[in-house]
């Protein structure tokens, strides 16, 4: 057994597996003494998922020594929308090159083992750009996926702009036109910091199923934008992080 990580709940990892999975398939995490961590990138480069999980979060954390498990993760996701308010513990040993997930239900005196064959790193690792934003605010999660999900309806792609004193979702098609304003000040605008407006247009393709995938993790989201740059969006999570990078669509 080369690492073991004991989590609490198991529907918490699988949130967090869900979200990962909106952007890519397989994935390597990578695993030391104080952290399980994976950055990747779709396979048309236009998304990057970056997760970090402290060893704080976890009720038992052992690593021997940093190793890299290359997983499916479609396939992890199947194991993990067995679980329900069951804890987990993840095991993987290296020599095998297999992941255990062990579901345990103390109440009910019932354990679950499901076993993942670990898949061949073929892959470098993938850094994170080095972006700097003019603008960032937060947001109440559930709000930003309905404007997302309005936006939808009449477009393929929305232009998100981030004012001083609002931000809005403006989209455009063939039959009709969105927008969605959420003003500084409401209930569901926690903060806005910026200088000047900014904005930048982006695939909804990409932002539904995002946004879609992580909102059950957090009831906050966190947007960073400069203008005709990137977007990120981050999901808060206890002794961790969860950041996704859009690239915009350049008209």
């Amino acid at each position: 057994m080369s690492f073991r990580m004991k989590l609490p709940t198991a529907d918490f990892f699988a949130d967090i597996v869900k979200a990962i999975s909106s952007v890519v398939d397989e994935g390597t995490f990578i695993v030391d003494e104080n952290a399980i961590r994976l950055t990747s990138m779709d396979p048309a480069h236009i998304s990057l998922v970056s997760f970090e999980l402290q060893k704080s979060a976890a009720e038992e954390y052992v690593c021997e020594k940093p190793i890299e498990i290359s997983v499916s993760i479609a396939e992890l996701l199947k194991f993990l929308r067995r679980a329900g308010r069951e804890a987990l513990t993840l095991e993987y040993d290296e020599e095998k090159r297999r992941l255990a997930l062990i579901f345990a239900d103390q109440a009910g005196g019932k354990i679950r083992t499901f076993t993942l064959n670990a898949l061949e790193t073929t892959t470098g690792k993938t850094p994170i750009p080095n972006l700097s934003f003019e603008a960032s605010c937060r947001l109440n999660a559930a709000a930003f996926y309905e404007a997302v999900s309005d936006a939808t309806l009449v477009s393929d792609y929305t232009r998100i702009t981030i004012s001083s004193d609002a931000v809005t979702l403006s989209s455009k098609g063939d039959l009709g036109t969105h927008q969605t304003r959420l003003a500084k000040g409401g209930t569901v605008v926690y903060s806005i910091e910026t200088e000047r407006e900014v904005s930048a247009t982006f695939s909804l393709t990409y932002l539904d199923k995002i946004v879609s995938s992580s909102k059950s993790l957090s009831d906050e989201i966190g947007l960073a934008l400069s203008n005709n740059k990137p977007i990120k969006l981050s999901f808060p999570i206890p002794s961790g992080k969860l950041e996704f990078l859009i690239a915009p669509r350049i008209e």
